[in-house]
């Protein structure tokens, strides 16, 4: 991640909003465990300390939630979803479109650089104030003729 002139680099770190025995624990859609499986993979503690250093490691950008039980204050963005959607024809999709074409607008007009946006490959996003998008997205240099990935928070 670059640093810009005024922005402080911060990450939130994980922290358990819910374990699967706690009362009102649903099930999050990314799961890959079954009912019927009886020993998990990993206990809190230790899916914790995976979302951590996954969190440390990428700045929150990839995390792979396959082998979380529990609930954490980062999750997947389902781009499909209406889940953030503004209107009723919206996705989240839509909505990390438009946020990351106005973040590559900024980011070439302050860096003189023609990157043109192709589309949203995936996006996590915890709350914190508001919420926190982490959007990685693919991005053509027309001044090279090349692709790119570029991820913003």
């Amino acid at each position: 991640m670059s640093e810009f002139e005024g922005w402080i680099k911060w990450l939130e770190p994980g922290f358990l909003l819910w374990k699967p025995e706690d009362p009102g624990y649903e099930r999050p859609a990314y799961r890959d465990w079954t009912e019927e499986e009886d020993e998990p993979k990993y206990s809190p503690k230790e899916e914790l300390a995976l979302l951590d250093k996954q969190i440390l490691a990428s700045d929150g950008f990839d995390i792979d939630y396959t082998h979380f039980r529990c609930v954490f204050n980062y999750h997947l963005a389902y781009l499909d979803s209406d889940e953030f959607a503004e209107e009723p024809t919206e996705t989240t999709r839509d909505l990390l479109e438009r946020l990351s074409r106005k973040s590559l607008d900024d980011y070439n007009l302050e860096y003189r650089t023609q990157f043109e946006f192709v589309k949203v490959v995936k996006a996590n996003f915890h709350w914190c104030c508001a919420y926190m998008f982490l959007i990685t997205f693919e991005v053509v240099d027309s001044s090279k003729q090349g692709f790119a990935t570029l991820q913003i928070s």
